[in-house]
């Protein structure tokens, strides 16, 4: 692949989406910021959060230009289709592995997901699941295979497989580590719970990012709640 088809990319995908999703992104931000380094590092400013989202999801766009990456849905003869379907058999595993290990789950955490209201928490989760994607996969996911890439490259020039899965999952452990693993007592149950249920899931969106485009991977990881969530209230009670 020439260095201009990674521009091509980003060029065309610059256009009244990407606007639109960075308001989205801005206003979700505003209201909470739904990760715990992102918070921390905003300060518990709203104004900031927002104006923070919005560049890291720039600086994504532009890392993920260069090493071929877009938003656009590609290779799916069914854009919407195909990412809610992954999106089911996910929510689907993700449901079974809170099931079978109950007991390696923070109290607080299976209490909320057997009695708390479910449109609400519906929300929550969608909106959380928007923003988790530019944070970990636009923007820190494509950092990390842009400079993996820079050394590790295919043939071509470009950023070898390995690159790619290595940059992902090194963004993925970060996301569960900070945001659950580090929260609980760090078990052998618990990390192979944390591993099924939440790093094998940002795997899928990974890769549906890589190979099929950031928009297949949005539509996916936020309509999987749709599904997850019932399925885990009826299995947590």
């Amino acid at each position: 692949m020439s260095s201009s088809v990674p521009s091509r990319h980003f060029v065309r995908d610059t256009n009244w989406k990407v606007i639109a999703g960075l308001g989205l992104a801005a206003a979700i931000a505003w209201l909470a910021p739904f990760d715990l380094a992102f918070g921390v590092a905003t300060l518990g400013v709203p104004a900031l959060r927002a104006l923070a989202i919005i560049a890291l999801a720039l600086i994504g766009l532009y890392a993920g230009g260069r090493i071929g990456l877009g938003l656009e849905p590609r290779g799916l003869k069914r854009p919407l289709l195909t990412p809610v379907l992954v999106a089911t058999a996910v929510a689907l595993a993700c449901a079974l592995s809170d099931w079978l290990m109950r007991s390696s789950l923070h109290a607080n955490y299976a209490q909320s997901m057997a009695s708390s209201p479910l449109a609400p928490r519906l929300i929550e989760y969608i909106l959380r699941a928007f923003n988790e994607n530019i944070m970990y996969r636009l923007f820190l996911g494509s950092l990390l295979v842009w400079v993996i890439g820079g050394v590790w490259k295919a043939s071509d020039g470009c950023p070898a497989a390995g690159a790619y899965w290595t940059g992902f999952a090194l963004s993925q452990a970060i996301n569960v580590w900070v945001n659950v693993t580090s929260l609980a007592p760090l078990t052998p149950l618990a990390v192979l719970h944390d591993g099924l249920r939440y790093f094998a899931p940002g795997m899928v969106w990974s890769w549906l990012y890589w190979r099929h485009g950031f928009q297949s991977n949005e539509i996916a990881c936020t309509s999987v709640h749709l599904f997850f969530q019932p399925l885990v209230t009826l299995g947590l009670r």
